[in-house]
């Protein structure tokens, strides 16, 4: 009898542990939910900084290649040794002169438990000015150091919460993009001569701009392509539970960034922009000061959700 008893109390034992264990789905949910929580608007805000103090990021000033290498030794320093700079041949005609250069893409890489898949975020570190010198002074603060503000502000809470990625993870700093999208092309264009079978591309720019921030909800544009629509379902969803934002799709200017080449070469882009155009775009006044990282923070919010629950 004592043994029947004890055998019962064990089977009731085992009964209420597998009771208190969690459901899978509610786990990765709550663990992309905390991610995204930790977001920071003070970390965003000094990226953003750092890069408008570079003085300009115009891809063919003489400090195009130190720009690069700046961005990869933060990476460095958030914990991905193995970044590197990929250097790709441009010649490009500014203004009437002709300029043959090399340009780079910042790499850095988190490796998954398979290796059959990869996901890109990216945005692109160069800027330009409309009207003045671009060689000398460009601050590109919401153009887009923003949108390398996020790839850098992922990148970082991935090491933090020592999250282990079911495929790879690249992040990437695109070089170029404001003379015709040359980075993302290069990028584009290699992984798919190498065969890349890729989840998916986030892409970000210009992200941290509200004319009036008084004035709420807030809303993101998350910009699809023929072949991203669940991709835009579900970055819909998850921005509906983890942030604060209104999400809507405009695709008007889909073709005006880094995620066009990728889909150009057949994989899926998203691409997360602010709900306004900004009267700062391509001018002097696009500074640190005039950006909004709570704003900011909740979109990155988005595209931090999405990278984990694809990846959990």
């Amino acid at each position: 009898m004592h043994h029947l008893t004890r055998a019962f109390i064990l089977i009731i034992l085992l009964v209420l542990a597998a009771g208190c264990q969690k459901d899978p789905i509610e786990e990765r949910d709550e663990f992309v939910s905390d991610m995204a929580a930790a977001v920071r608007a003070d970390s965003l805000e000094s990226y953003v900084r750092w890069l408008e103090d570079m003085g300009t990021r115009f891809a063919l000033a003489d400090n195009h290649r130190e720009v690069a290498r700046q961005i990869k030794a933060r990476f460095i320093a958030f914990g991905y040794p193995d970044t590197k700079l990929d250097s790709f041949s441009l010649t490009s005609t500014y203004r009437g002169t002709t300029y043959t250069t090399l340009q780079y893409n910042v790499i850095a890489t988190l490796q998954g438990s398979s290796s059959d898949s990869v996901s890109v975020i990216g945005a692109h570190y160069d800027n330009i000015v409309s009207i003045g010198d671009p060689f000398a002074i460009v601050p590109g603060a919401n153009d887009n150091a923003s949108g390398v503000a996020a790839a850098l502000e992922i990148a970082r809470l991935m090491k933090k919460f020592r999250f282990k990625p079911k495929y790879t993870i690249r992040f990437v700093a695109f070089g170029a993009e404001e003379l015709g999208l040359h980075g993302s092309r290069d990028y584009a264009a290699k992984a798919a001569a190498n065969g890349d079978n890729m989840v998916m591309m986030l892409n970000h720019d210009m992200i941290a701009y509200l004319t009036n921030p008084g004035l709420t909800p807030w809303y993101v544009n998350i910009i699809h392509y023929d072949n991203s629509v669940g991709l835009k379902n579900d970055a819909v969803r998850l921005c509906a539970v983890n942030t604060s934002l209104v999400s809507y799709t405009d695709n008007t200017n889909y073709k005006r960034s880094d995620s066009y080449p990728f889909f150009m070469y057949g994989y899926k882009p998203l691409f997360f922009h602010q709900s306004e155009p900004g009267s700062t775009y391509h001018t002097a006044s696009d500074l640190t000061s005039g950006c909004n990282f709570e704003y900011c923070r909740e979109i990155v919010k988005v595209s931090c959700s999405m990278l984990v629950e694809k990846n959990y």
